[in-house]
């Protein structure tokens, strides 16, 4: 299979999936309990009730209400009336504007991945240079001392409470916890600390585990006795490991990258693209919460395509038909 055929295939299988979970989070918005809604009603009641506005007063409020509600969310006609004009407007990016804020759900779903891609790349960028070079590292030592502390922090970082590692620092350097003053330290520094600490030790392990199988291959042997230096020979094993490791990283790090940024942004009052969906969904903001998981999705696919550029650069093996 050509290159080209390889891309349009992700392709037309990302727009598959798209609309396949799409229509799975708008079946869980609209077909489940609204505890959003349920509040509004809860508090507009509790004032009429206050104000001595009889029983049909008050159901007629109510009704006045829900309307209101679900006219605001294009739900006041049929589940397929709905669902097929949201469809539609998600995939001609026509997603319109924020229902609680009234801003382009484009413009703010843009902003906020700025806003946390600011910390998230810088972090990702880090645990990928120091986790590949430090498990190639120790794959190459084995048993030495520096190997076993290596492996000693890797475990450390596993079960560190990072994220409670943070408050504290955060309290200790007074940054009020769960509202971002702004700085430099609350806003950047400390959360791409933290996110690469997080990074880091499944980086360190994947890289360690996959080095390990050359360690002692053949060719490696041959370039250690050719009096190659230590670079040399991680050089040789990391381009043998460097396939599976693309792998990982875009499987096990967009996983920890997805439940992590929510953490991150809540604990450090960031508003960020984590913050922005948490928000959506309390609201029930049916716009930005879709534009949202249709901007994940594109990051997704957009990562299995570099992903399948990234093997066939890597190992000549891996052949997509390009080269006939």
């Amino acid at each position: 299979m050509s290159l080209h055929r390889q891309l349009l295939r992700r392709f037309v299988l990302g727009i598959a999936t798209a609309h396949a979970v799409l229509t799975v989070v708008f079946v869980l918005l609209t077909r489940t309990r609204d505890t959003y809604l349920g509040g509004i009603l809860g508090t507009a009641m509790m004032s009429a009730a206050g104000e001595g506005a009889s029983r049909e007063e008050m159901l007629s409020r109510r009704e006045e209400i829900k309307d209101q509600y679900f006219a605001e969310r294009n739900l006041d006609g049929g589940f397929l009336e709905s669902y097929t004009t949201w469809m539609i407007d998600m995939f001609t990016f026509d997603w319109g504007r924020s229902i609680e804020s009234g801003e382009l759900v484009t413009s703010l779903v843009f902003e906020s991945a700025l806003r946390t891609g600011a910390y998230v790349l810088p972090a990702m960028t880090l645990s990928v240079a120091f986790g590949v070079s430090l498990g190639v590292y120790s794959a190459l030592r084995r048993g030495s001392r520096g190997e076993q502390a290596g492996r000693t922090a890797t475990y450390l970082l596993f079960g560190l409470p990072n994220f409670w590692v943070g408050a504290m620092i955060m309290l200790v350097l007074g940054i009020p916890v769960y509202v971002g003053d702004g700085s430099i330290v609350s806003d950047h520094l400390l959360p791409i600390a933290l996110l690469t600490t997080t990074l880091l030790a499944g980086q360190v392990s994947y890289a360690r585990s996959e080095s390990m199988e050359y360690v002692s291959a053949a060719f490696v042997k041959l370039v250690r006795a050719k009096g190659a230096r230590d670079w040399r020979v991680a050089r040789h094993v990391l381009r043998n490991a460097a396939i599976p490791l693309v792998s990982l990283f875009f499987t096990e790090m967009l996983a920890v990258l997805v439940l992590s940024v929510f953490v991150i942004e809540h604990l450090f009052g960031i508003a960020g693209f984590g913050t922005l969906l948490y928000d959506a969904v309390f609201y029930r903001d049916i716009p930005v919460v879709l534009g949202c998981t249709l901007a994940i999705i594109a990051v997704g696919v957009a990562g299995n395509v570099v992903q399948d550029v990234g093997y066939s650069v890597l190992d000549p093996r891996v052949d997509t038909g390009a080269r006939h």
